[in-house]
């Protein structure tokens, strides 16, 4: 069973890779983590009030993005390791783009049959106004979804 966990360096990372080593150990399965990382660099500085755009150096921009993403890939492969080292057979993968739009090709191209997403305990306004990626994922996923609930994320 292919196992496809979402990382996304939030608090309750932690506790969403904890539940995807139960899961595979019990199923016997294999875990592909995955992280999204924002869609396009180079849209980071919409919200910059245009009469600053002057004092904003695009080389650095693009610079700190790349180091973050160097820095995420890096925790996400020591997460891969680590279940390796527990006798978990993972690997760890970081994609660009529109998250479940992302993560849905992913399972299609992965035959991935299972997918673990922890979830934020947003409001119900802002589900409505923004939805979820979790919400979606339950909506359009053509496999089950196992969400892990934010409540006592740190036990």
């Amino acid at each position: 069973m292919k196992i496809l966990v979402t990382i996304d360096f939030s608090d309750i990372t932690e506790k969403v890779l904890e539940q995807a080593r139960r899961l595979a150990s019990a199923m016997s399965g294999e875990l592909c983590l995955i992280h999204v990382a924002e869609p396009h660099p180079d849209h980071i500085a919409y919200d910059y009030d245009p009469a600053a755009m002057y004092a904003i150096d695009p080389t650095e921009i693009r610079n700190n993005i790349a180091h973050r993403f160097q820095q995420e890939h890096k925790t996400l492969q020591k997460y891969a390791d680590q279940l390796r080292s527990e006798g978990v057979n993972c690997k760890a993968l970081m994609v660009q783009g529109d998250t479940v739009e992302v993560l849905l090709k992913e399972v299609e191209k992965m035959a991935i049959d299972f997918i673990v997403v922890g979830s934020h305990g947003k409001g119900v306004l802002s589900q409505l106004l923004l939805g979820s990626i979790s919400e979606s994922l339950i909506k359009k996923s053509p496999v089950p979804v196992y969400l892990v609930p934010a409540d006592d994320a740190t036990s």
